[in-house]
């Protein structure tokens, strides 16, 4: 399994100085997970940095206690919930504005785990080679706590 994020915006732009970091950070994601050669878009959303900081509390929160989780992302009516069933996640997307289930997805929670730490590890290693003043913006200082966290759990 392996999960991608695909941003809209190039990380080149953290070294144009007609930005701050927060065009770059709050710009739109598409989440991918590929598992046996099928890729499935598991999320979009505006704000990424805000979602992938709420990613990640998931994720902790799933692997500390399996509670139940949900998420809700920018730009789209859709809910997602996080549920931990013996050693596996499922993730159901509901659509607010149908009142339906658009797709449910299960995988091994610490295959994805893994997968995901691996991606927001490129992310934030990606930023800092780029323009290593990003290190000090706030929501990069808490995603990487976020993400010591999670290699922990």
């Amino acid at each position: 399994m392996k999960i991608k994020f695909v941003i809209e915006n190039d990380v080149s732009v953290l070294k144009d100085r007609n930005f701050n970091y927060d065009y770059y950070l709050d710009s739109y994601l598409e989440l991918f997970i590929e598992d046996s050669k099928q890729e499935y878009l598991l999320l979009s959303t505006a704000m990424h940095n805000t979602i992938l900081i709420a990613l990640c509390d998931i994720l902790i929160e799933l692997n500390k206690n399996g509670k139940k989780q949900t998420l809700e992302t920018f730009g789209n009516p859709n809910t997602y919930t996080f549920e931990k069933s013996s050693s596996n996640i499922s993730i159901t997307n509901f659509d607010k504005f149908s009142n339906q289930v658009e797709c449910k997805y299960t995988f091994n929670l610490v295959e994805f785990t893994n997968s995901y730490i691996k991606e927001i590890t490129s992310y934030l290693d990606l930023m800092e080679n780029t323009e290593c003043n990003i290190t000090k913006h706030s929501n990069y200082v808490l995603l990487k706590e976020k993400l010591n966290v999670l290699c922990f759990c």
